[in-house]
């Protein structure tokens, strides 16, 4: 029994004389690493964390505490730094910046889901149906708004005031094309505006009329607004609905940050919605550019009296309009369109009078951001930012800058947005500038099927061109342009590196050589939009000090295939540093609407 005693007790003392040393061990180096980790709000660990960085970086972890992200890194060296008030496991989800939508209608997305909705619409005969279902809600008199409709998807011809007439003789209606820029109006809406056959068109508008030479109820750009006015204005109440609606859609795709074409008056909203804690997205709002230059001061004064956090809510740029739309043949293109040969669009004002206003606007230190969809419309715009920087130069040599993310530090940051048809020697020119391209790719795979036909063969390959620009050295940001397409980024991005429809056409991509890669266009989403709206040092990637918006989605988007990418949704959206939604394991209705087809004949374009 003594024997074994001692065969038992020698190799104990051995292990506790090899433990003793340990603890000495442990005790002088990891016990006090452990008793100074710091506490912070939130853990993110044991995923793939992609920065948006320059370098396209993958981490396992982030650390935020309040409103920051303290620490990227390993989950181990995150876990050995900082214990977590709550900790997330993302076994192995990835995570990248919230999204930053960089032109999108917030309220205008928010109203539209309270009327009338006519995307996808079929048939000039559905879109009646949805008329009429609403008017039977509706007490005679009341007006009934929507939009959406596409009669590209009619066979192309345009609808008329009798059409609507056949389903709602007693409503006034008006109901915007799906690209806010032509409106449909009915008999009685026609009426009250005083719309005879006598009507003139204002500068910038057209009335389409009959071979008899009446009104038939289409209203091109400016045109609208003739019957716009008579319309009765939204209410307050209906306003503070909208945006709380559009709210839930943004947390939903994980979108932290827009840059909104609401108008001024809507930041008293966001600011009351600020306050009461409720505002889930950082704003970025534009005033309007054709606002005398007294006016935009005054608001600005206006704005800073309130001393709102800048980083909640800001003005940034001045939102105006040089031209239509393609789908409307209301793009100012430079020759007439190929499948119209008597018309080459509509420009809003003379070239001479736009770089007048840039001019006098550049000068008050504003930065201004133009609609320009053709080429024609294109070129006014650039010319006009080419006159304001000879009035007012910028000392800055950016034609030999070389490092993409120093172009137009010192310049004014003016945008073009949508870009959507360029000239080939104009590329280049948005560079000279350090004008920004702010582009939405989803109105490449939803314009597909008619561009190449208004375009021709040799303008379309400078259109929806984010790739031509980005090798220019371009900034180019990222955004929706919701309710003219869905909010869903996702979508997006599945555009920008396929170029394909939702059911996969065409194999390979249509003008496949636009493509980006899956980083790249990320990074257009987050990086490329902090910029354009001067907050690329607060957010935009992931790296200790910035702020802490992030997304964790469903699916690796760096890994997976294309088609995959329209299955993705946010699951988790972190705002301020705070979880603001967490997805249930039912795929979204709109995740499920937007799925490919599994019957396509061709794989899915390498990414």
């Amino acid at each position: 029994m003594k024997m074994l005693i001692r065969k038992i007790t020698a190799p104990s003392l051995a292990l506790s004389l090899v433990f003793a040393l340990c603890v000495i061990s442990f005790g002088s180096h990891a016990a006090p690493a452990l008793r100074q980790r710091r506490t912070v709000t939130l853990l993110l660990i044991n995923g793939r964390v992609f920065t948006a960085d320059a370098n396209n970086s993958v981490a396992e972890a982030v650390a935020i505490d309040g409103a920051r992200i303290v620490a990227v890194g390993s989950s181990r060296e995150i876990q050995l730094r900082f214990s977590g008030a709550r900790i997330v496991d993302l076994r192995g989800r990835l995570v990248t910046p919230g999204f930053n939508d960089a032109h999108i209608h917030f309220a205008g997305g928010g109203l539209a889901l309270m009327r009338v909705d006519l995307t996808e619409a079929r048939s000039l005969e559905e879109a009646k149906q949805r008329v009429a279902a609403r008017a039977r809600e509706l007490t005679p008199g009341t007006w009934i708004r929507g939009r959406g409709w596409d009669h590209t998807l009619w066979g192309g011809a345009w609808p008329t005031r009798k059409d609507l007439d056949e389903v709602a003789p007693n409503h006034p209606v008006l109901l915007q094309r799906v690209d806010g820029h032509v409106s449909w109006a009915n008999s009685l809406a026609l009426q009250k505006a005083g719309i005879t056959r006598d009507a003139k068109a204002p500068e910038g508008g057209e009335i389409l009329r009959d071979a008899s030479g009446e009104p038939t109820g289409i209203l091109k750009e400016t045109a609208a607004g003739l019957v716009e006015r008579v319309v009765p204005p939204t209410t307050r109440a209906e306003q503070q609905e909208a945006i709380i609606r559009a709210l839930a859609e943004a947390k939903r795709y994980g979108i932290t940050s827009i840059q909104d074409n609401s108008g001024y008056e809507t930041t008293k909203l966001y600011r009351e919605l600020m306050r009461e804690g409720k505002l889930t997205v950082r704003v970025a709002e534009w005033q309007n550019f054709d606002d005398s230059v007294e006016e935009l001061k005054r608001q600005r004064t206006e704005f800073a009296s309130f001393k709102d956090d800048p980083l909640r809510l800001r003005l940034t740029a001045l939102k105006g309009y040089v031209d239509g739309t393609l789908g409307s043949r209301t793009a100012a293109m430079l020759a007439p369109f190929s499948d119209d040969s008597t018309n080459s669009g509509i420009p809003r004002r003379s070239p001479e009078e736009l770089t007048r206003m840039i001019i006098e606007r550049a000068q008050a230190g504003l930065q201004i951001a133009l609609h320009a969809i053709g080429d024609r419309a294109n070129r006014m715009a650039l010319d006009g930012f080419e006159a304001a920087l000879k009035q007012h130069p910028v000392r800055i040599d950016l034609s030999n800058v070389t490092d993409r993310s120093q172009v137009g530090v010192s310049s004014p940051r003016h945008r073009i947005e949508h870009a959507q048809v360029v000239a080939p020697s104009d590329f280049a020119r948005f560079r000279t500038l350090g004008v920004i391209a702010s582009m939405q790719p989803a109105h490449a795979i939803s314009d597909k099927r008619w561009a190449e036909d208004r375009l021709g063969e040799y303008r379309v390959l400078g259109a929806y061109a984010w790739h031509a620009m980005q090798s220019h050295g371009v900034r180019v940001p990222f955004g929706t342009d919701w309710p003219v397409e869905p909010i869903n980024p996702y979508l997006g991005l599945y555009a920008a590196v396929t170029r394909q429809s939702t059911e996969g056409d065409p194999a390979g991509g249509w003008w496949p050589q636009e493509r980006l890669s899956i980083a790249d266009a990320i990074r257009c989403y987050t990086a490329e939009s902090a910029y354009a709206s001067f907050e690329e040092k607060e957010k935009g990637h992931i790296a200790a000090g910035m702020l802490a918006d992030l997304v964790v989605h469903s699916r690796d988007l760096l890994t997976i295939k294309a088609e995959e990418i329209l299955q993705t949704e946010a699951a988790i959206t972190i705002f301020n540093g705070q979880v603001i939604h967490e997805r249930d394991a039912t795929p979204s209705r709109a995740a499920r609407r937007l799925r490919p087809s599994m019957n396509k004949r061709e794989p899915p374009a390498q990414l």
